[in-house]
């Protein structure tokens, strides 16, 4: 132990020396101590994979130590290829991580985008210290890992980006017995027909799911079984909800939506009562999904009858005349309402949109208002009038506070 960490006691000069004749990439931020690695790598290199990999591996054998818990490599896209060397390095990395007994483990991409050729070795997901594991990775076949245990019994943090086989995804999760945050974005579709995906796990706590735009999944059912889950955060095309799924995450106490998912949400056919849900997070990107909340508000109490905070995510305002609507039936009982409002202005559309918030919240504590995208360029209203105006009717009508951010932050 002695002779593998002999380079603690020195110097910082002389270790960023060390460093600069390994010919490390000038754009990169290198964090070492006795119990940490970390690299971050910001911009692509002149190097080509191969000879990037060695001289990191240059820098793993040189600095790291019996007694590392945290492991973290930040690359640019462009330098993780599914090449032979990279495998050997990784597998080779990932032992001496075991026998750290690392707790906490990142390989993760700059600038990512979907792609098909990422690899992991098996040998990653028997690391049984690990309690929180980050990976950028393709796993559209799992046939290499049939014959390889995943040992992660301690695991409580999973985060995975890129393509996931079905099969292996079960695998991978029945084998966290600890698991209580799950993350995955989806960026690659499988290959061949994978039936329904299955979440399934016990002891699981947050969920957050995310597949890319430009994926076609409309062949594709997510099924959730956790039954402790509290959080839920979804962004996906809105054919992946179903009424099943909705029907076993009925104890959740924060919802999530973006999109088609929240258009979902307020149609579903057969609603499902969420009696512990006081949080739900709404992103609105179109005029037709503002519609579907109004129009189906009047139901939505006695199927969250204690909501309690509301966050809405607005980008469009336009096309409604709010004057005309009778109050909020949602938001009769919210306590607290957090708008975020990029793109739009201090005018007579947003100023009536507030207002009629206001009017349909009676017993609401806090309004935050948070603008942003250059709000400052733009008024056709005036600061003061907006403000002004704004800060009667909650005198007249909830009574509330009024907390302004960012682009609306008062002078």
């Amino acid at each position: 132990m002695v002779q593998q960490n002999r380079w603690s006691w020195l110097p910082d000069d002389i270790i960023a020396k060390i460093i600069s004749n390994l010919n490390f990439p000038q754009y990169s931020t290198v964090t070492i101590s006795v119990t940490t690695f970390s690299v971050y790598v910001y911009k692509p290199v002149t190097y080509t994979c191969s000879e990037f990999w060695n001289i990191l591996d240059n820098l793993f054998t040189i600095f790291t130590t019996p007694s590392i818990n945290t492991f973290s490599i930040y690359l640019d896209v462009s330098l993780y290829e599914d090449q032979p060397c990279i495998r050997s390095i990784l597998d080779s990395w990932a032992r001496q991580l075991r026998a750290c007994n690392t707790r906490d483990l990142k390989i993760r991409m700059a600038n990512d985008y979907p792609s098909s050729d990422r690899f992991c070795p098996p040998s990653v997901f028997q690391i049984h210290s690990l309690i929180s594991l980050e990976l950028s990775l393709c796993m559209t076949e799992c046939d290499q890992f049939v014959s390889h245990p995943i040992i992660l019994p301690n695991l409580k943090e999973l985060h995975l980006t890129g393509s996931v086989n079905y099969e292996f995804l079960g695998r991978i999760l029945s084998s966290c017995p600890s698991l209580i945050d799950f993350y995955l974005r989806l960026t690659v579709k499988p290959k061949g027909k994978n039936g329904p995906m299955s979440i399934s796990s016990k002891n699981l706590n947050e969920l957050s799911i995310i597949f890319d735009e430009s994926l076609n999944l409309n062949d594709i059912e997510v099924i959730i079984d956790a039954p402790i889950l509290k959080h839920l955060s979804f962004d996906a095309n809105s054919s992946l909800l179903s009424v099943r799924m909705f029907n076993s995450i009925s104890k959740l106490e924060s919802l999530e939506l973006q999109d088609g998912a929240t258009t979902k949400f307020f149609n579903s056919p057969t609603k499902t009562i969420f009696p512990n849900l006081t949080h739900l997070t709404l992103f609105v990107n179109s005029y037709e999904i503002l519609e579907s909340i109004i129009f189906e508000q009047k139901i939505m109490p006695h199927y969250c009858p204690n909501l309690e905070v509301i966050e809405f995510d607005f980008c469009i305002l336009d096309k409604f005349v709010w004057d005309t609507k009778g109050p909020f039936v949602l938001i009769e009982h919210v306590k607290q309402i957090e708008l975020s409002t990029g793109g739009v202005r201090f005018d007579r559309q947003t100023l009536n949109f507030m207002t009629w918030l206001l009017r349909s919240a009676p017993v609401l504590e806090k309004l935050v208002i948070i603008g942003y995208d250059g709000l400052g360029s733009d008024y056709s209203l005036g600061k003061p009038i907006f403000c002004t105006t704004l800060l009667t009717c909650a005198e007249n009508t909830s009574r509330c506070q009024i907390e302004f951010v960012a682009g609306y932050k008062l002078d």
